[in-house]
């Protein structure tokens, strides 16, 4: 009778991994593990299963089938009897993910009141400086006769820009512009 070696699986001595890099690595790995091992557990079997997962200093990662909110829902929700041997255990994890997604909602909820904030301040002062550029240009809307010195040159200045550009607008587009006429060239 030969004697034959098996191997089995190694025990592995339970301690924490102190190298940050090997943590995370090893991390990753089991927690996909045991992803596939809930999921695999939901197929054949039909439960719900909702796995929450609080890695140190990070983002919590869950897992659910058929879907983490819905399973914590209706484990944490009304018609949820209170579980008699364990109080307050399982609440207090589901507590903590629902914390986390609050902290994450309330940043986003304050952002975006500041950036609201922020675009009412700059629509009043737009309106406001609309306002005041409106009543510096209402002396052009009243009759020439009315007009200032200073009103009446800055008129001119004008017009005679306009008619400057015209005249450069007419020569892009081929036609000449020759005492007062316009002509085809």
């Amino acid at each position: 009778m030969s004697t034959r070696l098996i191997k089995g699986r190694k025990s592995v001595h339970l301690a924490k991994i102190e190298n940050q890099n090997n943590r995370q690595v090893t991390f990753s790995k089991r927690r996909n593990g045991v992803f596939k091992k809930a999921n695999e557990l939901a197929v054949m079997t039909g439960a719900e299963v909702g796995i929450i997962v609080f890695p140190p200093g990070n983002k919590p990662y869950s897992f659910g089938h058929p879907n983490v909110h819905e399973t914590i829902d209706k484990y944490v929700g009304e018609e949820r009897p209170p579980s008699p041997s364990s109080p307050g255990i399982d609440d207090k994890y589901v507590q903590m993910f629902r914390k986390a997604n609050c902290m994450t909602l309330n940043t986003q909820l304050n952002t975006l009141k500041d950036q609201l904030y922020l675009s009412l301040n700059l629509k009043s002062k737009l309106k406001e400086k609309n306002k005041n550029l409106e009543s510096q240009q209402e002396w052009f809307r009243g009759p020439i006769e009315k007009m200032n010195y200073t009103e009446a040159s800055m008129l001119k200045e004008g017009l005679e820009d306009l008619l400057l550009k015209v005249k450069n607008y007419g020569t892009e587009c081929g036609f000449g512009y020759e005492n007062g006429k316009w002509k085809a060239e």
